[in-house]
């Protein structure tokens, strides 16, 4: 293999979700009480009750549709403005109430330490591999980012940080991994679910699937890992 890029997935590879979630709906109210007043528990009790309620706020949008990527940032929209109504504080003008839906999802993830045990050594050891690392996630670049540095690793990608708002695609299909730029043939894939590996062999770069726990999900990968990354470095450099 001449591998020079690998691509992780975020959410379900890299970063925990079940501990994502928690960390984020405090620290949101942190940085909700600082800015508009309020207690920060008034803030994540309304995150909470609007994440209870999710589906929602989405039910009429089409993330996977022609217009999917107006549809997320609209979605974002209305959730942080439902944040303002449901705390009983008073929203900002349309303009700044999208700004700060864009902005939220760092600020509310870069104090978040979620990455999963194994995590941090293998990137370290491909780091001093010489790959360039990047991410491909359906969260946007700013949460991507947020995330990485809440796990003290976001030094370590040099690569691209993928997300809709870079690649104009939600799906993580053909044309969101070419929107990176790179040459197919060096690129690998690590996703733990089956539309990253079926978007990343359309694009034709290999793809490693991530089977955490449980049967791993039908997909065409090249290699499957099971349980952890921890054999990733050994399949890029087989002894």
């Amino acid at each position: 293999m001449n591998i020079t890029h690998v691509l992780f997935d975020l959410y379900g590879t890299l970063a925990n979700s079940r501990l994502m979630i928690p960390c984020y709906t405090r620290q949101l109210g942190r940085v909700m009480a600082a800015r508009y007043g309020g207690s920060p528990d008034e803030w994540s009790g309304a995150h909470q009750r609007i994440v209870a309620d999710w589906d929602s706020y989405y039910a009429d949008l089409d993330l996977a549709g022609d217009d999917g990527i107006s549809d997320m940032w609209e979605g974002m929209f209305r959730t942080t403005r439902a944040l303002f109504r449901l705390a009983g504080r008073p929203e900002p003008e349309a303009a700044a109430l999208a700004a700060l839906s864009r902005e939220l999802p760092y600020l509310a993830t870069r104090e978040c330490d979620t990455l999963f045990p194994d995590v941090r050594g293998v990137v370290e050891r491909l780091r001093e591999a010489g790959y360039i690392l990047g991410i491909a996630s359906h969260a946007t670049s700013q949460q991507s980012r947020g995330t990485l540095e809440g796990g003290g690793l976001a030094g370590f990608f040099a690569g691209p940080i993928l997300g809709p708002d870079v690649t104009g695609h939600f799906v993580k299909n053909r044309d969101y991994y070419l929107s990176a730029g790179l040459p197919p043939e060096r690129c690998l894939v690590v996703d733990d679910s089956p539309d990253g590996i079926l978007g990343a062999k359309a694009a034709g770069m290999r793809a490693v699937l991530l089977n955490r726990e449980g049967s791993p999900p039908d997909a065409p990968a090249d290699f499957i890992l099971t349980g952890s990354l921890d054999g990733l470095p050994a399949y890029l450099k087989p002894a």
